[in-house]
């Protein structure tokens, strides 16, 4: 199996990349796909850049142009469930857009939320168990995406009395919504840098590398356990 590794930030990715046996380097879309090996398991690895117009043209390339057999989407988040902590992990177990009128379920795809894959949500889950530090520190829940960063408690509550998420993001449901146009199997995985509330700017600036590193620590263990 091919595995097709999207992040919105070059945070998110470097640390898959700086482990990476890389056999080639695409340009495409402003950004570049790099194709190789981590642990045997042949990836195409790529930043796709933030919002959902650029997560789903890049996860399309990806599996399209690059062969990627499923798609995961690791990064950060903001945590909307109760209890969710900073630097607590959601594992996705569906995805929707919270941004999207009603109107759209009457069209082409009639999907309100697209669900995960959930033998990779499994595997991510045993990844998870098998990094001490991430004890008490992961959940599965539905994950929702916008093309806003939201940093305020007013609109953090809309979402939440909408959707019921777990946390929100900005590229997850656009990444679900291209597999299941391509009949291929995802999963978001998403540390939280913030809590999405009027404290988020600065929250986020504080967490963010420590965000995006732990959910690459977890696709490169969900890849070792994968070659095992």
């Amino acid at each position: 199996m091919k595995w097709g590794i999207l992040g919105a930030l070059d945070a998110e990715v470097d640390l898959i990349r700086s482990q990476m046996q890389i056999s080639s380097e695409t340009p495409l879309f402003g950004t570049t796909y790099y194709e190789g090996t981590v642990h045997g398991q042949e990836i195409v690895l790529v930043c796709c850049g933030v919002g959902k117009v650029n997560a789903a043209i890049c996860a399309a390339a990806a599996m399209d142009k690059f062969g990627a057999d499923c798609i995961i989407n690791v990064g950060i988040a903001g945590a909307m469930e109760h209890g969710l902590k900073i630097l607590d992990v959601v594992i996705s177990s569906e995805v929707g857009f919270h941004d999207q009128d009603d109107v759209m379920l009457k069209y082409y795809p009639k999907h309100a939320f697209f669900p995960a894959d959930t033998a990779l949500a499994d595997l991510c889950e045993q990844a998870c168990a098998a990094i001490p530090e991430m004890t008490g520190r992961y959940r599965h829940g539905r994950i929702v995406s916008g093309d806003v960063f939201v940093n305020d408690a007013a609109v953090k509550k809309s979402i939440n009395d909408r959707y019921t998420p777990a946390c929100v993001e900005m590229e997850g449901a656009a990444i679900g919504h291209a597999a299941f146009m391509y009949e291929k199997p995802y999963l978001v995985i998403r540390t939280m840098s913030d809590a999405a509330d009027d404290d988020a700017d600065d929250t986020y600036d504080d967490f963010i590398g420590e965000a995006a590193h732990t959910s690459a620590s977890i696709i490169l263990k969900m890849l070792e356990l994968a070659a095992i």
